[in-house]
């Protein structure tokens, strides 16, 4: 049987719909049961130009599901947790390159309301949270994971391989970041992307 013949002219028409809904030609033959040779000549049959690579994973980005379920109706004291979590999102936060949430600090009360945000404002996947800790040689890193990870009420297991820092010559205080400085990331490209939509909505409305 020729491959034109594999699919009924309404098949053709739902796989038509199919494509354009996203969907790539092998999973409309795997959908239908047929070869993609058959799936090929349906969609040149009815015109549907083919999308490219580029289109094709921006489909498959947008239909991904959320790790994380935003919190719409905010009370006023969740509205100020959101705004002072953007805002040194804004200024402490990678905005550019690699489209992972990354907040950097050595403030543990700055971590504590970017750990609060991402917790109570987003919903995230706590378990996709991970923690890169910079650090000074001679510093006691299982202490400093512990002080972090009690901090957001997260385990240890959240740690990457820490950065540990050759020691310059230290003042009578020693280090000048007690606790080291603490990465919070969190993977998820459309966060990322409505974190620094927030910035820019709320950098509009201050710079009117």
């Amino acid at each position: 049987m020729p491959a034109h013949a594999a699919l009924s002219p309404d098949q053709q028409k739902e796989a038509a719909r199919l494509y354009r809904s996203g969907l790539s030609a092998q999973q409309i033959a795997d959908y239908f049961g047929v070869s993609i040779h058959a799936s090929y000549y349906t969609l040149r049959s009815l015109d549907v130009a083919r999308r490219s690579a580029q289109e094709t994973n921006r489909i498959r980005f947008e239909a991904k599901p959320l790790s994380y379920d935003l919190k719409t109706k905010l009370t006023e004291e969740e509205k100020r947790l959101k705004m002072a979590a953007i805002m040194l999102y804004w200024a402490e936060g990678y905005k550019v390159g690699k489209g992972t949430v990354d907040f950097a600090n050595s403030d543990p009360d700055m971590v504590v309301i970017f750990g609060k945000f991402l917790s109570e404002i987003c919903n995230v996947d706590r378990k996709r949270v991970r923690l890169h800790l910079y650090a000074y040689e001679g510093q006691n890193i299982r202490s400093l994971k512990r002080f972090w990870a009690d901090l957001l009420g997260l385990s240890e297991q959240a740690f990457v391989k820490p950065y540990i820092k050759k020691a310059a010559t230290l003042g009578p205080r020693g280090p000048r970041m007690i606790h080291g400085l603490i990465h919070i990331r969190y993977s998820d490209k459309k966060l990322f992307e409505q974190i620094i939509a927030w910035i820019d909505e709320y950098r509009g409305e201050m710079l009117r």
